[in-house]
């Protein structure tokens, strides 16, 4: 049965991303949401991105955290990242920065440019220079970064004027 349904979200997901490709929301969001009923972490983050942003649906920030928090505990780190934005957003930036830190220690570069911005501006943390520039280390040899990303990080590393080779 648990390939059955590993099937199913799949085709569902491929489903969901061309009818969004082709602007037909309405029936991306019922792929989406089928595939969360099956339990879908990519499903369900989607679907919470939905709701977070109002995209093809009413934007409604408390359904979207709900659908993420599911997504993140089924292993969806884009997930964890999109709760410590709504916790940014909420101006909760201890919650922001716990939530980062989740994503970071599963490898996540971008999450640990995120904590590098919080150590650097004391915001949901204390001001921490040192712990700044390990999280900027750390992300500039990331492979879960993008390339902007990267840049940012060693930008701000030159900054202090720190080379990572």
């Amino acid at each position: 049965m648990a390939t059955m349904a590993l099937v199913n979200t799949d085709a569902l997901l491929r489903l969901a991303w061309a009818a969004g490709e082709r602007g037909d929301l309405e029936s991306a969001r019922r792929y989406y949401e089928q595939g969360a009923v099956l339990g879908d972490p990519e499903c369900l983050q989607t679907l919470g991105y939905m709701y977070d942003v109002g995209e093809g649906v009413t934007q409604d920030k408390a359904r979207a955290m709900t659908l993420y928090r599911k997504a993140w505990r089924l292993g969806s780190h884009a997930a964890a990242t999109n709760i410590a934005v709504l916790y940014r957003e909420k101006g909760k930036p201890r919650l922001m920065f716990r939530w980062f830190e989740r994503v970071a220690r599963a490898g996540d570069g971008s999450a640990h440019l995120d904590m590098a911005r919080c150590y650097l501006n004391g915001v949901g943390v204390r001001k921490n220079l040192q712990a700044a520039l390990r999280c900027l280390a750390v992300a500039n040899i990331s492979f879960y970064i993008s390339e902007f990303e990267r840049e940012e990080a060693q930008a701000l590393l030159d900054t202090f004027s720190i080379r990572i080779v």
